[in-house]
């Protein structure tokens, strides 16, 4: 009974796995990143310049293993982003900052006055900005 138990949880968990896939983002070079189910191609640097110019901030802190994915999928264009460090040890540590805004997990978006918590493609990081570039 224990075994079979076990054999129907991995099988469920692989199906899910399988399930699940499909659906993550694909990445390419930093330079470019293709939206998966989109023909469309984000330049990083225009979204960084755009995220820019309406004030978009990224909150995060220099540890964060989430935060450093975010950055990759910029590439250099992220010296573009508004970032504001939340750790007082990271360079340009703001924690009052953080703390102002309330911040409660790393990396956070203010974009128009909302917020979003976690990684962001740059698909969805294009759409939730209102950015219709290349």
């Amino acid at each position: 009974m224990k075994n079979s138990l076990r054999y129907l949880l991995f099988g469920l968990g692989v199906g899910l796995a399988i399930a699940l896939v499909p659906h993550l983002p694909i990445l390419q070079s930093p330079d470019r990143v293709m939206a998966q189910g989109t023909s469309q191609t984000i330049s990083p640097q225009g979204l960084a310049n755009h995220l820019k110019k309406i004030n978009a901030k990224m909150y995060g802190a220099y540890w964060c293993p989430a935060c450093m994915k975010q950055k990759e999928l910029f590439g250099s264009a992220f010296k573009s982003i508004n970032y504001i460090e939340c750790d007082p040890r990271g360079t340009n540590g703001q924690p009052e900052l953080c703390k102002q805004a309330n911040i409660r997990a790393y990396p956070t978006w203010e974009i128009k006055g909302k917020r979003y918590e976690g990684v962001y493609p740059l698909e969805g990081l294009a759409q939730l900005s209102g950015y219709r570039g290349r």
